[in-house]
C-alpha cells in the first residue's frame, strides 16, 4: 500500500531537513510519497527542502507544494488533497520519526483490516489512564480522548477514504484542531493506537507554553473547550460529562500556568 506524508512547512529551516530524513530513512519499502506543504514561509526553508529533492536517490517520492500563509489546518488539508496514497501521515516540520515507525503500523493493520486509523506514543510518553499502557495496542473513544488528548498528530495513520469523509481540519480553528479531528474521527471508526514511541515531538521544547501555536496558553485552552463543545453538539457526550470534562480542562490549564510561572 501506498502512504503519502503531509508534513506542513512554516519557518522551519533548523528543523526541517532532520524531519524529511526521518521519512527517508523508514525501514517500510512499499511507497512512501512526502508532500512538504509550504506555508508562506519566509526564511528560505523551501530552498532547503528544493535542494533535498535534487538529491534525493532513494525510492521516496518528494514534492513541495507552495501556497499562500494560511495555517497549519489549511496546510494539511492542502497536502492531504494533493496526496496519491492509500494512506496518510503527518509529520509536523519539527518532529522525527523513528526509522521502523511506519513498519510496525504498517503491521498492525496487515493483521487488522479493520483498523482505519492508527497512532504510536510519542517522546516516551505512555497514555495514563484506564490501564492502557499495559497493552501492546489498545483502542481509545471519545471520553478517553477528552481525558488526554492522544495520539499526537505527527504519530498518526489514517485510511484516506476515512479521513475524506470525516471532513478534513476545520480551518477556522487555530488551536487544538487535532482534539476536533480526533473527536470527529472517533465518529466513524475506533481509534487505534500502538503502544510504542516511535516519534520525537518539538525538537525538545515542552509540548506547551514555549513556542508555536501552543505557547499562547489561553488560546489553547479555548480551542479545548470549542472542541468539547463539539463532542456535546453531536451527542458524543452528555451535559454532565460536558460540565465535568470542563472542569478537567480547565484544571490542567491552570496546572500548566502554574508549571510555567515557576519554571520562569
Amino acid at each position: 500500500m501506498k502512504i503519502s506524508i503531509i508534513i506542513p512547512l512554516y519557518n522551519s529551516k533548523d528543523t526541517i531537513l532532520n524531519t524529511i530524513n526521518s521519512v527517508l530513512g523508514q525501514t517500510y519499502q512499499d511507497p512512501i510519497e512526502i508532500i512538504i506543504v509550504n506555508d508562506g514561509s519566509n526564511d528560505g526553508c523551501e530552498k532547503l527542502v528544493e535542494n533535498i529533492i535534487v538529491k534525493n536517490t532513494t525510492n521516496r517520492i518528494i514534492r513541495l507544494v507552495n501556497k499562500i500563509n494560511g495555517g497549519v489546518s489549511s496546510a494539511r488539508n492542502k497536502g492531504v488533497v494533493e496526496s496519491s496514497g492509500d494512506w496518510g501521515g503527518f509529520l509536523d516540520s519539527d518532529d522525527i520519526w523513528l526509522p521502523e515507525k511506519l513498519e510496525k503500523q504498517m503491521t498492525e493493520i496487515e493483521k487488522n483490516p479493520t483498523i482505519d486509523f492508527i497512532g504510536t506514543n510519542k517522546d516516551l510518553i505512555k497514555y495514563p489512564f484506564y490501564q492502557k499502557s499495559q497493552n501492546k495496542i489498545y483502542t481509545l473513544n471519545v471520553k478517553e480522548i477528552l481525558s488526554k488528548w492522544h495520539p499526537h498528530t505527527s504519530t498518526v495513520l489514517i485510511n484516506k477514504d476515512l479521513f475524506l469523509k470525516v471532513g478534513l481540519y476545520d480551518e477556522s480553528r487555530t488551536h487544538a484542531e487535532d482534539g476536533d479531528l480526533l473527536l470527529r474521527i472517533a465518529n466513524y471508526c475506533t481509534l487505534f493506537v500502538l503502544n510504542e514511541s516511535l516519534v520525537y515531538t518539538g525538537d525538545g521544547k515542552r509540548s506547551f507554553g514555549e513556542s508555536g501555536l501552543s505557547a499562547d496558553m489561553s488560546k489553547m485552552f479555548k480551542g479545548e473547550v470549542l472542541a468539547l463543545k463539539g463532542a456535546k453538539r453531536r451527542g458524543q457526550i452528555n451535559t454532565l460529562e460536558y460540565f465535568g470534562f470542563y472542569i478537567w480542562l480547565s484544571t490542567k490549564y491552570l496546572r500548566r500556568i502554574i508549571i510555567i510561572s515557576v519554571s520562569k
